[in-house]
């Protein structure tokens, strides 16, 4: 599992008001497990709604062609476990890249569908003026035509937490916008002289995936504790380098040897 997937997860584990009246046809009633060992799968969130429907919420990053196939496994799996409740499933989209998949399967005697929404047709300001932290969190990821107001809205969230609860909401922001690079690189600059300290124990990833994990990228090695500051200008650095290399396709010498 991704370090964003584990953000998401932790964010929708906590309801966000707002984003879940949009998303969801009814109140949520309760969370339910979203592992099935019995098939070895795991969905993103499963609630039980007030009108007792089930729902199941997935959400996916990059355009992948076997999407149905997937929703299909899960939706059975489901089904299985909660045989009599009707069953509402929902994609939401929060790549950086035009939606590409399609949500429904036709085979010769089966015909299979599900909703699907790209995140970025949801306007960030509805979930910037929730009172809840994780909507605005996630904002990051909608439609945002003022990056000064969104990070700006962020920055004031954090005022009135203490120091682990601002170190835990801004290092969710960081790790969301991974999937936003131009809105991640103005939030590391407006960011960057929060007095935040980063522990290894702060990566909440097994050893061997640390050196893909955004805490890592920052500077992060094992047995050290980095100002976020530092950390941040390296990973500002990092993300330059990488949009370079994908307009040009390289990066010229003079541009490696500079940072």
């Amino acid at each position: 599992m991704s370090s964003k997937d584990i953000v998401l997860k932790d964010v929708f584990e906590e309801i966000p008001h707002r984003l879940s009246k949009i998303l969801a046809p009814a109140p949520i009633k309760e969370l339910l497990p979203t592992n099935f060992p019995s098939t070895e799968l795991r969905v993103d969130f499963l609630a039980r709604l007030e009108d007792e429907s089930i729902l199941h919420i997935e959400f996916q990053s990059f355009n992948d062609t076997n999407m149905p196939f997937r929703m299909l496994r899960y939706y059975l799996a489901i089904l299985e476990r909660y045989p009599s409740s009707p069953i509402k499933q929902l994609l939401v989209y929060v790549g950086n890249r035009k939606l590409r998949m399609k949500s429904r399967l036709r085979l010769r005697n089966l015909s299979f569908s599900y909703e699907m929404i790209d995140i970025r047709q949801i306007d960030c300001k509805v979930l910037l003026e929730s009172p809840d932290p994780m909507d605005r969190l996630l904002a990051c990821l909608c439609k945002v035509e003022d990056e000064a107001y969104l990070i700006e809205k962020l920055i004031r969230t954090m005022e009135g937490m203490n120091e682990e609860e601002r170190k835990d909401y801004l290092l969710k922001a960081l790790t969301l916008t991974e999937l936003r690079p131009n809105l991640r690189i103005r939030l590391t600059e407006d960011v960057k002289h929060v007095p935040i300290a980063v522990r290894p124990e702060d990566i909440k990833l097994p050893k061997r995936r640390l050196k893909k994990d955004i805490l890592y990228r920052l500077g992060l090695k094992e047995g050290e504790q980095i100002g976020l500051e530092e950390g941040l200008l390296k990973s500002t650095q990092e993300m330059v380098l990488s949009l370079i290399e994908c307009r040009l396709g390289y990066v010229p010498d003079e541009v490696t040897d500079f940072v």
